[in-house]
């Protein structure tokens, strides 16, 4: 029993590991989208700026550079906004990965302590066994004296 129990345990340590290895990527590709929205925030803000400097410094005879700039600004906002939507979603998918590493956990941790109840309830056994035998040879030695004596 003891060794299926060590299978099993190296099961759920494995199925942990993966969880947490899972757990790790999804951190990193939520850190990423993150990384990549506020920089898209950024870019926005900069191209906007960008249109009113042109707009402001008297060229509205050429309608056409501050409003692509413009254009330029929402399209880049809104993919901002997309990442940000993104980032979220990823945000809630950490959050169940790291439930599902700690059920992993929580698993191998109940494997252990299974296993340590066997091993305790085997070495009980053992000691058990040892005293009948150490019994059984004194009890046998005592008999043996009786016939001699006799």
């Amino acid at each position: 029993m003891k060794s299926r129990l060590d299978r099993v345990l190296r099961v759920r340590a494995l199925l942990e590991n993966l969880s947490r290895l899972e757990l790790e990527r999804k951190i990193g590709e939520t850190g990423h989208l993150r990384t990549a929205a506020e920089q898209q925030q950024r870019v926005a803000k900069l191209t906007r700026e960008n249109a009113l400097q042109i707009l402001a410094g008297g060229e509205s005879k050429k309608h056409e550079p501050w409003l692509m700039k413009i254009a330029d600004a929402d399209i880049l906002g809104w993919k901002g906004e997309r990442l940000g939507a993104l980032a979220a979603e990823a945000e809630r998918a950490v959050g169940q990965a790291r439930e599902e590493m700690l059920a992993r956990r929580l698993e191998r941790r109940q494997v252990e302590a299974l296993l340590s109840v066997a091993a305790r309830a085997e070495k009980k056994v053992r000691t058990r066994r040892e005293q009948n035998l150490t019994d059984d040879w004194f009890r046998n030695g005592s008999t043996r004296e009786d016939r001699k004596q006799n």
